[in-house]
């Protein structure tokens, strides 16, 4: 059943010595949630104030540097009227009760943390501080309306009357929940659009924040996998006599994911690994190199076999210039600063993961299914996560420390290297795409005619997180028919082109899922990485052709309210759009994903024919914004890692083996690399929407965009090819 906000307040309950406030959500665990150490055991609690005043949130989404943290407890703050950097906050346990009420997973993605969250935690916030008012009225015998908060304290009118929330606990514990209660109006907000703090900022400033790769249980040994260098090999043979007599080495074993090497230490451990002589079963036939790939997606774009996902074109057309353009995006790695790791100790009847996932349910799933045990036996301990991008929606890596811990009777974590990150990731996926349209004499646009072919991410993802959300005798072959399903038509694919914000004379936009023996996976901004590059640049070149200010056209062909006219308007004022320096050339795009929408304005140079990049302008729309600070540097962190994509990103197959293994060969932008960066947020009433992915999509094309203003040459393939 779909809980209302109203239904919401009234099942807030009272437990336990500290007040406790949660809501209970339909799952496919009723059991009580447990918080905390067993002293400490709290049921369906986002929320608890201890007997000491402490304020104390349960995090249900994971910290990844993109703020989650700070914006949860700021909107639990400003209702309940305490300073932000008081409130303690843990990372929530496996539990139906957060599960993201959209996506009926623990998992954090499509930047729709606060977006779901706003009304919930605010609620959450508001709730406790009326129960504590009803509390101060019953010890005070005075009337609601004599009474006020502030600084978590709560304080007659007359001064007379001082009772702070440790005080009021013992109290607020024994009462009914306040239900129905009004949120604060926007006017009174003193810490949402304000707050400019990291709550986190400290601990991972002086070296306490704990991140996966810092968990060492008592006795833990490490271990490092080698796996087969293509994707679907397993161990034939291997020799470990060698690493075996290497100091500190404990074992070496073949696991259904490869050869563990485990050692007391991570540098001997992949010492040792080097020693072992192993060799796989060779790979299958099929598409197995990049330049076949490529070849495969142009014969699949000359063909008939797609699938319509936007159809509103009308007739064919003779008039006007017809103008078309292919498009080519390579694989992508993720490449987090921190590479995978993952901890394990078992336990009877089952085990504990330390990780930092974003999905622990995902993570808890994929522990119980190596060792045969209910889910409820696997217990996850979410950690800070050195990065993310999607990449830590997927529990590889707790299969496989899972699977070395069931060999050992000590504690193990698994340390992936940065050659293991790159080799063996679940890769943003190789698309391409051909546009046609028709421009006419005083520039009108018609007859837009966009083709997508590549290999669907949810036919890969989608049996992972049914498997998730269904009971565990499911069999594997029912969740992959899901997958199958969502393929035909992935929207994981087709976004950002099917929702085409232009008002042309006619749109039509099909799709050809191509599959592919490549482990695939959510990429920062996911589809809408390589749709925003395919129709911004060819809208650019539409411009072009008609002979109209790249900005002017696209003014044209928006409503008059559309949001991208007023992000666009924005960024063209931010970076004086049209009068750049002498030497400077700029290129634009808009882009909406996310329930949010942003321009970028990018401004390079030519230096002995080459570009630098001199400035970037970004304008973004995402409703009402929770912390300044961070949304802009949400928005500077997506334009980096879309910009280090566009210059340099590009995973190539050969022999079904990835070919790049660190950064020097799949390098990012370094410091120097990095322009000075000016980021205007828009004033909105409206609900805040997503903030982590949205300043990603437009980067590419604008630079595209740019380098055409500087060259005459148009990209049409990425990485850009600046030679």
């Amino acid at each position: 059943m779909k809980q209302t906000r109203r239904q919401f307040i009234r099942n807030v309950s009272i437990a336990g010595g500290a007040l406790t406030l949660g809501f209970q959500l339909t799952g496919c665990s009723d059991k009580p949630l447990q918080v905390g150490s067993e002293a400490d055991f709290r049921p369906n609690a986002f929320l608890r104030i201890d007997t000491d005043g402490v304020v104390t949130l349960q995090i249900p989404k994971a910290e990844m540097g993109q703020g989650i943290v700070t914006g949860m407890v700021t909107l639990v703050a400003e209702e309940l009227e305490v300073d932000p950097a008081t409130v303690r906050y843990e990372m929530a346990p496996v539990h139906s009760a957060f599960a993201d009420p959209e996506m009926r997973l623990q998992i954090t993605g499509g930047s729709a943390s606060i977006r779901v969250y706003y009304d919930i935690l605010r609620q959450v916030g508001a709730s406790a501080r009326e129960t504590l008012i009803a509390a101060a009225m019953s010890q005070s015998g005075l009337p609601q309306d004599a009474l006020q908060v502030s600084d978590g304290k709560v304080r007659s009118n007359d001064g007379r009357v001082l009772l702070s929330y440790a005080e009021l606990v013992p109290t607020a514990r024994t009462l009914p929940a306040a239900a129905a209660v009004a949120l604060k109006p926007a006017a009174e907000f003193r810490l949402i659009g304000r707050y400019e703090q990291r709550v986190d900022a400290l601990a991972k400033s002086d070296g306490t924040a704990q991140f996966g790769i810092d968990v060492a249980p008592e006795g833990c040994l490490t271990a490092v996998l080698l796996r087969c260098p293509w994707f679907d090999g397993a161990v034939e043979t291997f020799d470990a006599a060698a690493a075996l007599d290497m100091p500190g080495v404990a074992a070496v074993f073949a696991t259904e994911h490869g050869v563990a090497v485990v050692a007391e230490g991570y540098w001997p451990a992949r010492q040792a690994a080097a020693k072992v002589d192993v060799r796989f079963t060779p790979p299958a036939e099929g598409l197995r190199d990049s330049a076949a790939i490529a070849s495969a997606m142009a014969a699949a774009l000359d063909g008939d076999d797609f699938l319509s996902v936007r159809d509103d074109s009308g007739p064919d057309a003779e008039g006007g210039e017809l103008v078309h353009a292919r498009y080519e995006v390579p694989f992508l790695a993720h490449a987090p600063m921190e590479p995978l790791n993952a901890t394990c100790r078992l336990t009877p009847g089952g085990c504990e993961v330390w990780v930092g996932t974003q999905a622990p349910d995902v993570a808890q799933d994929a522990a119980s299914r190596v060792l045969g045990v209910p889910r409820e036996a696997v217990v996850i301990h979410n950690q800070f996560l050195g990065g993310g991008f999607g990449r830590r929606a997927a529990a590889d890596n707790v299969a496989e420390v899972v699977a070395i811990a069931r060999e050992l009777e000590r504690p193990v974590k698994l340390v992936w290297s940065r050659e293991d990150d790159v080799r063996h990731d679940w890769y943003r996926p190789a698309m391409a795409g051909q546009i046609q349209a028709r421009v006419g004499a005083e520039g009108e646009v018609s007859h837009w005619r966009h083709r997508i072919v590549g290999p669907s991410i949810n036919q890969q993802v989608i049996p992972v997180f049914a498997g998730t959300m269904l009971p565990q005798w499911v069999p594997a072959g029912a969740r992959r028919l899901a997958g199958k399903a969502a393929a035909r038509k992935d929207f994981a694919s087709v976004e950002g082109a099917k929702e085409l914000p232009y008002a042309f004379a006619g749109v039509s936009v099909q799709y050809q899922n191509l599959p592919l023996p490549v482990p695939l996976g959510y990429w920062r901004s996911v589809g809408h990485s390589h749709t925003a590059f395919v129709v911004e640049s060819f809208v650019d070149e539409l411009a072009h052709t008609a002979g109209i200010c790249p900005l002017a056209f696209r003014r044209r062909y928006l409503a008059p309210d559309a949001p991208e006219r007023r992000v666009l308007d924005a960024v063209a004022e931010a970076a004086n759009w049209g009068r750049a320096a002498p030497g400077r050339f700029q290129g634009l795009a808009v882009h909406a994903s996310f329930h949010s929408v942003v321009a970028e304005v990018v401004e390079v140079s030519l230096a002995d024919g080459k570009p630098k990049l001199e400035h970037v302008y970004c304008a973004v729309d995402c409703g009402q914004v929770i912390n300044p600070d961070i949304v802009r540097d949400q928005m500077i962190g997506g334009i980096v890692f879309a910009l280090s994509a566009a210059l340099y990103g590009e995973i190539t197959l050969k022999d079904g083996a990835v070919e790049q293994g660190n950064y020097h060969d799949y390098p990012i932008l370094r410091q120097n690399e990095v322009p000075p960066m000016t980021v205007v947020l828009l004033d909105s009433d409206a609900p805040p929407t997503g903030v982590g992915e949205p300043g990603t999509p437009p980067a590419a094309p604008a630079l595209a965009n740019a380098l055409f203003a500087a060259t005459g040459v148009r990209q049409r393939r990425l990485p850009l090819q600046l030679s």
